[in-house]
């Protein structure tokens, strides 16, 4: 398997990382020398999220001077430039999605795709079960105003597994600090005219702790983020 980095960011996600910790000890990833995790730790964070990420990996990265998902993202992205992989793997830290996904969105990257985003909404479920009907709604159309603006479809645009090849990584600069961030990969993936697809995954309800997300206020930001990219 070509080399991969998976950036997990983290704010008190102490359980969805326990989550994760088994998951991952169960995955064909386990063990496999091509596979490095790199956690990006919130200096607010105030459990034991560091101690638990540790069990996954040594490569712990503080997040100083910046708060928020893109911010991390894209400090993670700077270390990655040090030793850069053929593949990078973006992964919610609250165990709302398995790396049996991460395979998947892995399997894409290897025929050939330059992004791949895991979508919650391919499969026949309809809305996925513990997502509250606000955040199901918002999606929806904040996914649909995407799709006209790119001129391309994206049934989810707020899907927190993306993975990408590390010539799609080097030909976007990321200036999203928050949950904004989906937005604009979603825009510069057509502006750069990478190829973009989207896989079905499933998708459970975040492991303890509270969503980050502010529906209104956080949803208003990712519709300026959709239309400024």
């Amino acid at each position: 398997m070509k080399r991969v980095t998976v950036i997990i960011p983290v704010k008190d996600e102490e359980e969805g990382l326990l989550f994760l910790v088994d998951d991952f000890r169960s995955s064909e990833l386990y063990d496999d020398p091509s596979i490095q995790l790199s956690f990006v730790i919130d200096g607010r964070t105030s459990d034991n999220s560091r101690a638990v990420a540790r069990k996954l990996s040594s490569t712990i990265i503080d997040q100083e001077g910046t708060h928020g998902k893109g911010a991390a993202i894209q400090q993670a992205i700077e270390e990655w430039k040090k030793e850069p992989t053929p593949f990078v793997v973006f992964l919610d830290a609250d165990g709302s999605y398995s790396f049996d996904a991460v395979i998947d969105v892995i399997s894409e990257l290897n025929k050939g795709a330059d992004a791949v985003s895991g979508s919650r909404f391919l499969l026949p479920e309809g809305r996925p079960e513990g997502m509250s009907r606000i955040h199901n709604f918002g999606n929806k159309v904040l996914s649909s105003i995407s799709s006209i603006r790119n001129r391309r479809k994206i049934s989810d645009l707020c899907t927190g597994l993306w993975g990408f090849n590390s010539k799609a990584i080097h030909g976007i600069e990321i200036e999203s600090q928050g949950f904004d961030l989906e937005a604009e990969l979603a825009g510069k993936m057509r502006r750069r005219g990478f190829v973009h697809k989207e896989i079905a995954v499933k998708w459970s309800q975040r492991k303890g702790g509270k969503s980050k997300l502010r529906s209104i206020r956080d949803g208003f930001i990712i519709l300026l983020r959709i239309l400024r990219t």
